[in-house]
């Protein structure tokens, strides 16, 4: 898959490790850990590997359920997000790290060729790697030196951290996993094109939107936005609306003793049956249930 945007309105907030060690590492165990991890994107990029249990995934415009062993890419700039499956486990372990730790930014041949178009989100990505595919020893294993460098932190630990990404790096080019650059110049404007229209919707999703102002707004005719959206998003324009305004609204839930009405009305919903018609659609549950799910935790 081809990674070709970075929606600025789903950044994460996160600090991902600092300036000077821009690595960080997350065990997760869910639903403990979370039930619902929204859609989101980073500048950096992450490997995970799926310890044992199952849940569903999204990386881009791709839907999977996990399984125990699997190894999942995401890319810098790219859209991903997951959740529990109901009655399920899963326990996963992922290092997050920035490209430029590994030298994207400086002039050598690997870093034009390789480094920095990864760091742009320019490559594509196979997303998942399972056991027995091509590889997959040689990449677990050397994420697995990775992770355990970054936890016990031996003498010299930000050398051979360094080392050991760039062998996972390595292994992923050896294997096929991550390819040669697709970028052009045309790709380049249109990813500009719909960081403009995702800021917009970020500062305007408790109003009305339309496809066609939307559309308006970048200088595209309403089909060929609609097509592009769907390409670099992974969703139609106005799912990714809905979406970020049920996102926003289930915060407020969580944070807030607002009645589900006044929340609904204040996030762009002026339709109390559909606002609860596609908050069960995201979260499998009522705004109210929701509320009281979060009372507990």
């Amino acid at each position: 898959m081809k990674m070709e945007m970075a929606p600025d309105a789903m950044r994460e907030d996160a600090r991902h490790g600092n300036v000077f060690l821009p690595v960080n590492n997350y065990h997760s165990l869910v639903p403990v850990t979370y039930r619902e991890l929204a859609l989101h994107w980073h500048e950096e990029m992450e490997i995970t590997l799926i310890v044992d249990g199952t849940s569903d995934y999204r990386v881009g415009q791709e839907m999977f359920r996990t399984k125990k062993g699997d190894i999942i890419l995401v890319p810098p700039y790219c859209v991903h997000s997951a959740c529990e499956i109901p009655g399920k486990t899963m326990i996963s372990d992922s290092l997050v790290f920035h490209p430029d730790f590994l030298g994207a930014k400086t002039q050598d041949l690997s870093a034009s060729r390789y480094l920095r178009p990864m760091a742009e989100g320019q490559l594509p990505v196979r997303t998942k790697i399972c056991e027995g595919d091509p590889g997959y020893d040689e990449i677990k294993a050397a994420f697995l030196n990775a992770l355990d460098c970054f936890e016990t932190k031996p003498r010299f630990f930000e050398l051979q951290l360094k080392e050991d990404l760039l062998h996972v790096i390595l292994l992923l080019f050896l294997h096929g996993y991550v390819g040669e650059s697709e970028s052009n110049q045309g790709s380049s404007v249109n990813r500009s094109r719909f960081k403009t229209v995702l800021e917009y919707i970020a500062a305007h999703y408790t109003e009305k939107i339309t496809v066609s102002e939307l559309a308006r707004l970048i200088g595209f005719s309403e089909s060929h936005f609609m097509n592009l959206f769907r390409q670099y998003v992974g969703m139609s324009c106005i799912q990714y609306i809905n979406h970020y305004r049920i996102q926003e609204a289930a915060r407020s839930l969580e944070e807030t003793e607002d009645s589900v009405a006044d929340i609904a009305l204040r996030h762009g919903f002026d339709n109390i049956s559909y606002f609860n018609l596609q908050f069960r659609r995201s979260f499998g549950m009522t705004p109210r249930e929701f509320r009281k799910m979060q009372s507990r935790l």
